[in-house]
This record gives structure tokens, sequence and C-alpha cells, in this order.
């Protein structure tokens, strides 16, 4: 019998799921809101809605499942499967991977969204078997992710790579989690959209205010595209200095990292990429050793919003094969007779 892998990816205003076959491809998928005001147990309960409406796109039957993986935003704990304290779905200490696995009765393997997407590009996608890959995805949010040596990189805190949370601007705009001028403060779609609140305040003009109006927080990273492309002055003031600290964040990365790929990716990027890596590129060369750059790639990621779910069910296949052919092996090796083992001279 087939055996398929779940991928879901769990965002603060949607959810993402996808089949993939033996052959990696996908076959059926499904995605729904988060609703996340309707607390964190409705929420599980849509993950498991969408879940199912994946396999049923796919003709596949939960049986068939030989493992999920999926990504959310943290922090979290991979080795639990304990989302700890996620801000933007108000889980705290939720047992997800747990909870999935005894709803579909199979392994069930949770890492973080942007680290699970650096991941699915790794394998299958703009930074395909490089060495050191660095992933930055920018949108309502930024986030990170590192692979070295064809592993996601969690450090000590299992919650390593939090790019965004970077300190650009000592004193700068306040950030989310408390602290002052973090990337995500300075160059993600929300601060885009704070600054550019703060200028139309100012009197400057903006092409946006005829759609949006006052409600500028629900203008779409395609909006400030179709304002860019336009000429809107002031639209491309905003994103232009946005591409700025995002370039300077990733040169202090490549000093200290020294990857061979840096992937961008999230919804702005998929949006603005064309105007913004000439920018980001700049940035990256006015802070980066020019040693430390060279056969350096910079690349916009090619997997769009499956990055989440292929990397998620990507992710878990590995970890279960790994598993699966580590139990054997240990198993042999305690079944060897007195004296035979290694060191043993005979």
């Amino acid at each position: 019998m087939a055996k398929y892998i779940l991928g879901i990816d769990l965002g603060g205003t949607k959810i993402n799921a996808a089949v993939l076959d033996e052959t990696d491809k996908i076959v059926g998928g499904a995605r729904t809101k988060t609703e996340v005001q309707l607390g964190q147990d409705a929420v599980f309960e849509r993950i498991v809605e969408v879940s199912q409406e994946a396999l049923t796109a796919a003709a596949v039957n939960s049986s068939e499942l030989f493992a999920i993986g999926i990504g959310s935003p943290g922090p979290l704990d991979p080795d639990t499967g304990y989302i700890i304290n996620a801000a933007n779905l108000r889980f705290t200490n939720f047992p997800l991977a747990p909870k999935l696995a005894d709803k579909f009765h199979c392994p069930v393997f949770l890492d973080n969204d942007v680290k699970v997407g650096t991941f699915g590009e790794y394998k299958a996608g703009a930074a395909r078997g490089a060495s050191v890959a660095l992933g930055m995805f920018i949108g309502t949010g930024i986030g990170g992710g590192i692979i070295i040596s064809g592993e996601i990189y969690h450090g000590f805190s299992k919650n390593a790579a939090e790019v965004g949370h970077m300190v650009i601007k000592p004193g700068g705009p306040r950030c989310g989690c408390g602290a002052r001028g973090c990337l995500e403060a300075l160059a993600s779609r929300t601060a885009m959209v704070r600054d550019l609140r703060k200028a139309i305040k100012r009197g400057h003009q903006t092409s946006l205010t005829k759609h949006a109006g006052k409600h500028l927080e629900e203008v779409t990273s395609g909006a400030l595209k179709d304002a860019y492309h336009s000429g809107d002055k002031l639209v491309r003031k905003v994103v232009d200095k946005a591409a700025r600290y995002i370039g300077l964040a990733l040169g202090g990365l490549v000093n200290v990292l020294g990857p061979e790929v840096i992937v961008l990716g999230g919804g702005v990027i998929e949006a603005l990429g064309d105007h913004m890596m000439d920018r980001i590129q700049k940035g990256i060369s006015r802070v980066a050793f020019p040693y430390a750059m060279e056969q350096v790639r910079v690349v916009k990621a090619r997997l769009g919003d499956d990055a989440g779910v292929i990397g998620a069910a990507l992710l878990a296949k590995e970890k279960l094969y790994f598993d699966f052919h580590a139990i054997p092996a240990v198993a042999s090796a305690n079944s060897q007779a007195p004296g035979s083992g290694p060191g043993h001279q005979g």
C-alpha cells in the first residue's frame, strides 16, 4: 500500500495543508483561515479539518499516512512537539504534535514555520544542495531558518535563527517582542504600513488611500507592489528603506554564518522582490566582507506558498527515515554475541 506524508503550514491568518506522495509530489491540498480569536482548541480543530480536506482532495485515507510534518510560529520545542508561547496564535504550552498524533495515529513532527520553509527550499527549491543555507521570509513579520550540512540549525535554545529580532536600529520603533529597533519593526509589511500611516498624518500623499482609505492595516503586499510599480513616491521610499535594512541585516549574517546561499521568501518578496533585490544586495555589500560574499548566491524562493507544506512534509519524511534506520542498527549492535563487539581483538 502506498504511503503518504501530510505537510501542514500553520500561520496566524491561514492554515495550509498538502499531501505528498512517495515521489514528493503534491497530490492534494486545502487551506482555511486560522481564526485565532476562537482560541487554541478551536484552532486545533481547524487544523484537523483542513488536514482531512487535503486528504479528501488527494483521495487518500488517513490510514495511508506515513507521517505528518507541521510548521508553526514559535517559540516551540521540536523534541516534544509543544508550542511554548506563540503570541500570534494565542497558544501557550500546547501539545500540538502529540494531539495530532492521537487524531491521525501516525508520527507527527513539529518545527518552526520559517525553518521548515527554508528546509523545503533546501530540499526542493532555490537552495537545493547548499552546504550552508540561510533563509529569510518577509511578510507580516520576519523569520529565518539556517540549514547546515542538510540539517536545520536549532541552537541550544531550540529556537535559533530569529533573524527578525536582531536589533538593527537601537532606539528605533517598538517591536511586537517588546524590544526597539528589531529588523521586523523596520522592514516587515507591518512596519511598512506603520511608516505609511505616519507619513500620511504628516501630509504626504499615496495612491493607497484611494482604495484602503483609513484602513491601511489591510493593505496587502500585492497592493504595495501595484503602488510601487505605478510610481507612488511614498510607497517607493518606504519599500526601498525596508530593503536597505534587510540588506544590512543579511550582511551581518553573512559575516557570522558564511552561507553559500541566501534564500529570500514570504509575501513581501513574492510581490516586491523584483524591486527590492537590487537594494538588498547593495545593503549586504555595505556590511559583508568582500571575501565572505565571494560566490554567495542571493536568490528568491522558488516554492512560493508551498514552501511550508513541502518543507514540513519532507522534514517529517527525513526524520522518520532516520528513526526507522537507526532502530535496526541499535538492535543489531545490541544483539551481538558477547566479546564480538567493536574493539574486541579475538
